[in-house]
């Protein structure tokens, strides 16, 4: 009851400890202040590196989609150029056959005409 009695009066006895309480409980918010502003730093600039590497990637990937595309319609019209080329080489063969039979034909005409 006596120390209750002289805490209650404020003797000299007591010496709180609350101010250096406070004191590190303060330096501890400032330390987590700091070390939260970094690292809300570190990820914006994570975030914003993030995106620029993904708009690069959008537009490489269209580019070649682009690429893919142009070359698809270019194999598409070398396809139909080689088959008309063969069907002129068809056309070609034939009428070098009918040229040569012409020729001979011709020829033996000719030769029936002279003699």
């Amino acid at each position: 009851r006596q120390d209750l009695l002289a805490f209650l009066s404020g003797d000299a006895q007591y010496a709180p400890q609350s101010g250096q309480i406070v004191g590190i409980l303060k330096q501890m918010h400032e330390t987590m202040e700091k070390d939260l502003a970094e690292a809300t730093a570190q990820e914006e600039a994570a975030i914003s590196s993030y995106e620029g590497l993904m708009d690069a990637k959008h537009k490489e990937v269209e580019a070649l989609t682009a690429a893919i595309e142009a070359k698809t319609k270019l194999i598409g019209e070398l396809g139909v150029a080689i088959v008309n080329m063969k069907e002129d080489l068809d056309d070609t063969q034939k009428g070098l056959l009918a040229d040569e039979k012409f020729l001979k034909e011709l020829e033996t005409s000719c030769s029936t005409k002279t003699a």
